[in-house]
């Protein structure tokens, strides 16, 4: 259990990248089952999936941010709480949980978090490899959400 001085983080790969979330937001980690395509949804959004009598959205990461697409490699799901609903992320491999102590986490550089997605709260390095810490409420935020509609819009128009 982590103490007042570290967090338990969630690791996994998105295309040989690390990246990590803060386990408290997650409910739980799935094999990736078909996803059902839902008309008019965000690029970003693959489909929905019934867990459990649930529907729950699937998103990939990397279409949201601009880096790719994961719907060919990715191989599990982990399901979050994000604002008030579950919410699954393709990923290709969860690779661990673990404590870490808020010392070794640093903040990211300033050209990192200034893009049309703030997403990167901290960066860390684990087995001599560098991790993303996201934090998925900013990232899925209304407010940046609309940014990047209106970005994407401009873009479309030039």
């Amino acid at each position: 259990m982590a103490d007042a001085t570290q967090i338990q983080l969630v690791l996994f790969e998105l295309q040989g990248e690390l990246y990590a979330i803060e386990a408290a937001k997650v409910q739980e980690i799935v094999v990736r089952q078909p996803e059902t395509r839902v008309p008019r949804t965000p690029g970003y959004v693959v489909g929905i999936v019934n867990l459990r009598g649930r529907v729950v959205p699937t998103v990939d990461l990397l279409r949201r941010f601009d880096l790719g697409d994961t719907t060919g490699t990715a191989t599990q799901v982990i399901v979050v709480e994000l604002r008030g609903g579950l919410v699954g992320i393709l990923v290709d491999l969860v690779t661990e949980v673990l404590n870490v102590p808020f010392a070794q986490m640093e903040p990211p550089p300033e050209t990192v978090v200034l893009g049309p997605v703030r997403a990167v709260s901290a960066i860390l390095e684990v087995g001599g490899r560098l991790a993303s810490v996201l934090d998925l409420d900013l990232a899925f935020s209304r407010e940046e959400m609309a940014q990047e509609e209106a970005l994407q819009a401009l873009r479309q128009k030039a």
